[in-house]
């Protein structure tokens, strides 16, 4: 009977226990171990407009390099990611009068924008089981 007892138990809590899923963001060309703010976007948002992201992260480098970011809490799905280097901490991308960004960013898909933002199709990724490891190289 104890064992019974026990053995429900083990059941019950076992398949209870959700196992999240890690995915990890490998940037690269990271020259200084200012902030990374990185947004992520869902295909109804405004990408890759500031501000209107469905969620977004910040990290603080512990080297300049080549780094990786390891994430627990992405919901799976379909994203496009805007991220930047806050060199100055201001929380916000600075640009230049034609507005070109004087701090080093990035988009998924390593999309390198030439007069425009990309849009969300060229930077979507899908987070799921089978794609867990995405690089970014950040542009400066």
């Amino acid at each position: 009977m104890k064992l019974n007892i026990l053995l429900t138990t083990l059941l019950f809590f076992g398949f209870s226990v959700s196992h999240a899923q890690s995915y990890n963001l490998k940037v690269s060309n990271v020259k200084s171990t200012a902030t990374l703010r990185i947004a992520f976007y869902k295909k109804e948002n405004k990408f890759p407009d500031e501000g209107k992201f469905a969620f977004a992260k910040e990290v603080k480098p512990t080297k300049i390099g080549d780094i990786t970011l390891e994430f627990t809490d992405i919901p799976m799905g379909e994203y496009a990611l805007a991220l930047y280097q806050d060199s100055n901490d201001n929380k916000k991308l600075d640009t230049n009068l034609v507005g070109y960004p004087k701090e080093p960013f990035a988009f998924s898909q390593n999309i390198k924008p030439k007069f425009s933002a990309p849009s969300y199709e060229e930077c979507k990724i899908t987070f799921n089981a089978n794609n867990t490891t995405f690089s970014i190289k950040l542009i400066d």
